[in-house]
């Protein structure tokens, strides 16, 4: 049985400090039944991100994308000529 749990906004707040342009990714099938890490949840914390990090005074800028299996990298690969313009992922 697969379990995904997200971490709390504010671990993944620090997780982050200093990076200014960050990509948050997300699978679309174990956690997305887990609730954890769906495409319905990468824009829901990519939004908290914006706006907390502006509120916070150190706004950074957060794109989303949502893989159908971040298990397989045939899944994965076409994020990665895109992947120079952040800072993290």
């Amino acid at each position: 049985m697969i379990v995904g749990e997200q971490k709390p906004l504010a671990e993944i707040k620090k997780m982050l400090a200093g990076f200014h342009k960050v990509l948050v990714v997300g699978c679309g099938t174990c956690v997305t039944v887990c609730m954890a890490r769906g495409e319905k949840e990468v824009g829901i914390l990519a939004s908290a991100l914006r706006m907390s990090t502006r509120l916070d005074g150190n706004a950074i800028e957060c794109d989303e994308a949502t893989v159908q299996r971040q298990c397989e990298w045939e899944y994965i690969d076409p994020l990665g000529s895109g992947l120079a313009n952040y800072d993290a992922v």
